[in-house]
């Protein structure tokens, strides 16, 4: 049954990621998913063209391991698509998925009867490249880490928000 179950969380989580990166002309993207641990769990990317010639690159991971945290994680990417159509900053659609976590728990907290909490971090940012400006909001996920052309690495003072699940009031 662990088996059976295994191989549906890997299939869901493997199927809900990008396939191929998308058409758009403001960054050189290439990228390799290496999950941090063993097992199936919530992590996922994306990179999502915005109006004009914007683009925008997205990091999560759900807390926890199985069908559910492979399922929450499609849940997630999946508003990610549809609020960044919605031309928000970083900071307001970190609110808004924040509010999508909280209900989430809440129907499933009506249909189980018990209390589960959903938690969840994200990384989004928003790259002009006609301004050469990267807005950047994460709800309890690490910095970025920017990789200089001489190798160097510098992390970029990014404020921290709460993960999401928390009911935060509001995202920088």
């Amino acid at each position: 049954r662990y088996t059976r179950e295994h191989t549906m969380a890997v299939t869901l989580q493997r199927s809900l990621l990008p396939r191929r990166l998308p058409e758009q002309d403001a960054l050189d993207i290439a990228y390799k998913y290496l999950p941090a641990q063993a097992g199936v769990g919530g992590d996922w990317f994306d990179v999502l063209p915005l109006s004009g010639t914007r683009v925008a690159l997205v990091v999560g991971d759900v807390v926890g391991h199985g069908l559910h945290a492979a399922a929450t994680m499609g849940r997630l990417r999946t508003a990610v698509h549809n609020f960044s159509a919605l031309d928000l900053p970083p900071d307001e659609l970190l609110a808004l998925l924040d509010e999508l976590v909280a209900r989430i728990d809440q129907d499933e907290a009506e249909e189980s009867g018990d209390s589960p909490v959903t938690l969840a971090t994200c990384l989004y940012a928003v790259y002009d490249p006609v301004s050469r400006v990267c807005t950047i909001a994460r709800a309890g996920h690490p910095p970025p880490a920017l990789i200089h052309p001489d190798g160097s690495v510098e992390y970029p003072d990014v404020p921290a928000g709460p993960p999401l699940g928390l009911g935060a009031v509001s995202y920088t």
